[in-house]
């Protein structure tokens, strides 16, 4: 049997593990966090303000008036088979995000059976986001699809649709425009101007389902509303939150430091992965293209560290950064002993805390010393190592 059918047998039987997987724990736990955009949907439906909960209790919707309105029809069926269509959603945006990153990635073209191990590799170190994203229903893998193909637009030299995509991604959650920043500090100007025009359509556009006034009213609304749940003492102190802000505030409130402290230390970070993304062009372009992955591994990142509420299904990002690192390694031969030891690092660090594995009481412990965090940091010194000390001559050849 040819290798490509056997590939595409296994990968129709992974879908479908998965979503039966989903079908048995999904309607167990309330549909999870698909819900709350079920909801925004209905209410879009029915007339109510997506922003006014009945009771505290209730999961507030903390997105755009554009994604209620690209919510509205699934809100169409009941909540089952509403919640199964975005699973399929979400699987898609999944598989093309795998083809997506390698397509950015593999310098020349990849021999089929190396490109499998690859994806294999790649789909065990990121499982554990992945199938929390799933499970939650929850929107990483859409973000991550969008983001992708609009760096693999931008990459094509089609900077208008690019941007517009990108701009589309942090519609539904603001991180994504930290890509914004990235162009601006690369004198990229033309991408920047073309995503701020975006967001301003994408403010406009609901206005034509919603009315102009209700959509301004929602448009106030929105960023304070996502202040104002997002960023509460809660949030901060919940072990689930695997940010940089949480992270650094469980370790330096051991030497009794405070807010002010907190915010420098990741200012200081984040000051750092932007001097990280700065090189000097080469003639090659292999080398050109490797860097520019290098960057857009360490924003991707960035979209979930500096996140105040980085929870474990964000990381679903993980899947171009880790692809970066295991194309890296299978191309020089597995040589670089150093980026090796970072990624086993970072999967037993970031994959081997989940609760089927260790138990509920274990899980917490991990989650305190925030272990996740640590091995993203350790995916973050990966790309670095590669960036800045990659075996060249290799890549070269």
């Amino acid at each position: 049997m040819p290798a490509k059918l056997i590939s595409f047998i296994l990968l129709f039987c992974l879908g479908l593990g998965l979503f039966i997987h989903y079908q048995s724990r999904a309607p167990l736990r309330g549909f999870s966090d698909y819900r709350v955009y079920h909801n925004a949907g209905k209410d879009i439906l029915s007339g109510k303000n997506i922003y006014v909960r009945p009771s505290e209790e209730i999961t507030p919707f903390k997105y755009s008036p554009l994604f209620a309105v690209f919510m509205a029809p699934f809100a169409i069926f009941d909540k089952r088979i509403s919640a199964s269509l975005f699973f399929l959603l979400n699987l898609s945006c999944l598989f093309f995000s795998f083809w997506l990153s390698s397509k950015l990635i593999f310098l020349d073209k990849v021999a089929f059976k190396q490109g499998f191990w690859i994806f294999v590799a790649v789909l065990m170190l990121s499982f554990r986001a992945i199938l929390h994203c799933l499970d939650s229903g929850q929107v990483g893998l859409l973000i991550s699809f969008l983001c992708l193909l609009g760096l693999f637009y931008i990459s094509k030299s089609k900077q208008l649709k690019g941007s517009f995509l990108i701009s589309f991604a942090g519609m539904i959650k603001y991180m994504p425009f930290i890509f914004g920043v990235y162009f601006f500090l690369r004198r990229k100007f033309k991408i920047v101007y073309l995503m701020g025009l975006s967001f301003l359509i994408y403010c406009l556009i609901p206005a034509v389902f919603l009315g102009f006034k209700t959509n301004f009213t929602y448009l106030k609304e929105w960023i304070p509303y996502i202040t104002s749940t997002s960023l509460g003492r809660g949030s901060f102190l919940d072990p689930k939150n695997h940010s940089l802000w949480v992270i650094s505030q469980r370790l330096l409130s051991c030497f009794g430091a405070g807010s002010f402290t907190v915010l420098f230390t990741v200012c200081l970070f984040a000051v750092a992965v932007f001097l990280f993304t700065f090189r000097k062009k080469t003639k090659n372009y292999k080398i050109n293209q490797l860097c520019d992955c290098a960057d857009y591994g360490m924003i991707f990142l960035s979209t979930v560290l500096f996140n105040p509420n980085a929870w474990l299904h964000n990381y679903s990002v993980l899947i171009f950064p880790y692809m970066l690192i295991v194309y890296y390694l299978f191309i020089c031969n597995f040589k670089d002993k150093l980026v090796l030891i970072f990624l086993f690092f970072s999967f037993i660090l970031f994959s081997l805390g989940s609760e089927s594995l260790v138990g509920e009481k274990m899980k917490i412990v991990l989650e305190n010393y925030s272990l996740v965090t640590w091995g993203v940091l350790f995916v973050f010194a990966a790309i670095i190592k590669i960036k800045f000390f990659s075996r060249v001559k290799l890549i070269e050849a």
